[in-house]
């Protein structure tokens, strides 16, 4: 059988999706093109048998499958899985991201990404609607900025964060994939990162069609880790993405100075309000920030930092 060079990788990382990745990789497969796609698969150690599901589908297509399959977790040393462990990997002109526990809901969503992309070649973050599910499936909302089709101005993705629009729909050249800027390691996440990346480069298209879905609350997932994690873990999550952000704002020459700013400032004032640094948040320009909050939220803090109450 003559293989040929996929146009396409689909990058999938995975790790405990025992109960997801059977969706996540039919998703991969029902996909109706005409070009060839590879789809590569990173699973990171997992203990409750998704590696087992995964070298069954890689048995049953050996010509689509290309997966690695640790032994050792990576992501307890360096969470930047995908950057750093499943990027390099991909062989195709362009990448498309779908983590392990997230799906695909259309068949037709890498043809219609990529015609796009191929017919603009402008065109460097290719993005659509998704569902909200819960961990069974169930839909719980949507995520979707736009009613319509749109291109998408590069401040809105610069201020949505990283739940702008969902990590799986996202399409974007495999080049600047592979080659990113140093402000992306600045952070513990891929998604507001990567997208502030991809669309600072071109332009960013939006597929107002729903063609997949974003599973929330899952165990394990970044989320619930994060809420689950002590404050200092926190405060050094927003500290990072502050760092990245302002890297960011440096590097595009000031471009977005506007958009940053407002991100950059917000994850500023989440490190002051956990670590109760009342004196920098009465000044501006997180002050309007802070009198937001609720009477007794600010009374509260007052008495942490003279030390009446514990935190």
């Amino acid at each position: 059988m003559e293989h040929k060079t996929p146009l396409v990788s689909i990058v999938c990382d995975t790790y405990n999706h025992a109960p997801y990745v059977k969706r996540a990789l039919d998703g991969f497969l029902c996909q109706e093109t005409d070009f060839p796609f590879e789809i590569v698969v990173h699973d990171d150690a997992s203990t409750d048998g998704t590696a087992d599901i995964i070298r069954a589908y890689e048995k049953e297509h050996p010509d689509l499958f290309r997966c690695v399959y640790r032994t050792e977790n990576i992501y307890r040393k360096d969470p930047k899985i995908l950057e750093h462990y499943v990027f390099p990997l991909a062989r195709g002109k362009y990448i498309a991201i779908c983590e392990g526990d997230d799906y695909w809901t259309s068949p037709h969503k890498l043809q219609k990404q990529i015609s796009y992309m191929e017919a603009h070649p402008e065109c460097t973050l290719c993005v659509c609607a998704a569902d909200l599910v819960d961990p069974e499936g169930n839909g719980i909302g949507s995520v979707s900025p736009y009613p319509l089709d749109t291109d998408v101005p590069t401040e809105d993705v610069i201020r949505g964060g990283g739940g702008f629009v969902a990590t799986a729909s996202i399409v974007a050249p495999t080049r600047l994939a592979q080659n990113r800027a140093a402000f992306c390691d600045m952070t513990d996440v891929d998604d507001a990162v990567l997208q502030i990346w991809f669309a600072s480069n071109g332009t960013t298209h939006y597929f107002s069609e729903s063609m997949c879905a974003y599973r929330q609350s899952v165990p394990g997932s970044w989320t619930m880790t994060y809420h689950a994690s002590g404050r200092e873990t926190q405060v050094r999550h927003h500290e990072g993405l502050a760092r990245a952000l302002r890297a960011f704002d440096t590097e595009s020459g000031y471009r977005w100075h506007d958009a940053v700013d407002l991100n950059a400032t917000y994850q500023e004032y989440e490190v002051l309000r956990m670590t109760n640094d009342l004196p920098a948040l009465k000044k501006p320009p997180y002050r309007a920030r802070y009198l937001t909050l609720p009477l007794k939220r600010r009374i509260r803090m007052h008495l942490v930092r003279i030390g009446l109450i514990k935190q």
